[in-house]
């Protein structure tokens, strides 16, 4: 796989998990920002490759539908990103993951985002009970 192949996307999971402090502060600056009371929930979305791209020095955008995910992380089967508000899965609930070099082409992966809406409902009234960040990512 060189550094122009994008990786190819096995599963997208959506898990509810408990937010680190510094996701606190993010989550009490958009309730603040927005006017809306969010949750204290982190919701992380596990993009799973089939195979790990190589390190190289460019980088994909990851894309869901026409949002680009500012900031992604690595974890050991692929990336994932953080959405605090459920808002999110409403307005992009379908949306094609994408990836991009440029912000112009789009490589299409075939996965959409497709939030188990009861699950994420059920996950915001059990907060306490949430899992950690670590045990979702191992």
């Amino acid at each position: 796989m060189n550094s122009l192949t994008p990786p190819k996307i096995a599963a997208v999971e959506i898990i509810a998990a408990q937010p680190t402090e510094p996701d606190r502060s993010t989550i009490a600056h958009l309730s603040a920002q927005t006017g809306k009371g969010l949750d204290d929930v982190a919701y992380l979305i596990k993009v799973q490759f089939v195979q790990m791209p190589p390190v190289t020095s460019q980088g994909w955008a990851l894309y869901v539908g026409d949002f680009r995910v500012p900031k992604y992380w690595a974890y050991k089967e692929g990336i994932y990103f953080k959405v605090f508000d459920p808002h999110f899965f409403t307005e992009h609930d379908g949306d094609a993951l994408r990836f991009s070099v440029d912000g112009t082409s789009f490589v299409e992966t075939g996965k959409k985002l497709v939030p188990p809406k009861a699950k994420l409902q059920k996950a915001t009234r059990d907060a306490t009970k949430l899992p950690s960040q670590e045990e979702v990512l191992k």
